[in-house]
């Protein structure tokens, strides 16, 4: 399989169960209230696309479970990541099982509210497993980056602004200073700001 990405497309297979299962079940929701067939038909449409990218996503989660780069550290994240999209996965199967069965189905609506919850909890692992981890992303790679930024972290240079004063990174405050518009004037790059 080394024509496969590492990451096997993971990244690119969440996006669909991310937003089609969430709107699937606000839809059953607004259905309990007012019994519209359209919106019983466009959930419906909406689950079967939700659970496919969810069979997708799932998939190939677990074969880049399998085979990405990470710390030990990372691995319990990643790990935790897995546990929580499955259960995620099979509280969508039961709501949309239940709500198969029996149209305007209130306890089909509150598992499915469960399960999204669980696919955003998810989904704010999977993030922590690549932007705080580094997950998939090589050693080779990561190391070539390092060497680019010449070991610099931001927040460990000093701000000539005298309306922000310097922090050190390790502080809980850089977090939120962070978000501040700041310049790094590098010699072999051009001045940018974000």
């Amino acid at each position: 399989m080394d024509w496969l990405p590492m990451h096997s497309g993971h990244p690119l297979m969440v996006h669909l169960p991310l937003v089609a299962l969430p709107l699937a079940v606000l839809l059953d929701a607004l259905n309990l209230r007012r019994s519209e067939r359209p919106w019983r038909q466009v959930a419906t449409v909406l689950w079967a696309l939700g659970l496919t990218g969810a069979a997708a996503a799932v998939t190939t989660g677990l074969v880049a479970y399998n085979r990405v780069e990470h710390s030990e550290l990372g691995h319990g994240v990643m790990t935790l990541h897995r546990n929580v999209a499955l259960g995620a996965v099979v509280l969508f199967l039961l709501s949309g099982v239940a709500r198969w069965r029996r149209p305007r189905s209130g306890p089909a609506v509150l598992v499915g509210a469960l399960g999204v919850a669980a696919i955003v909890g998810a989904g704010y692992l999977g993030g922590e497993a690549v932007f705080r981890h580094a997950i998939g992303l090589p050693t080779a790679v990561l190391e070539q980056v390092m060497m680019e930024r010449g070991g610099h972290v931001h927040g460990d240079e000093p701000d000539e602004s005298p309306a922000r004063p310097a922090v050190d990174s390790g502080s809980p405050k850089a977090a939120a200073d962070s978000a501040v518009p700041h310049r790094h004037d590098h010699p072999d790059t051009v001045p940018h700001s974000h």
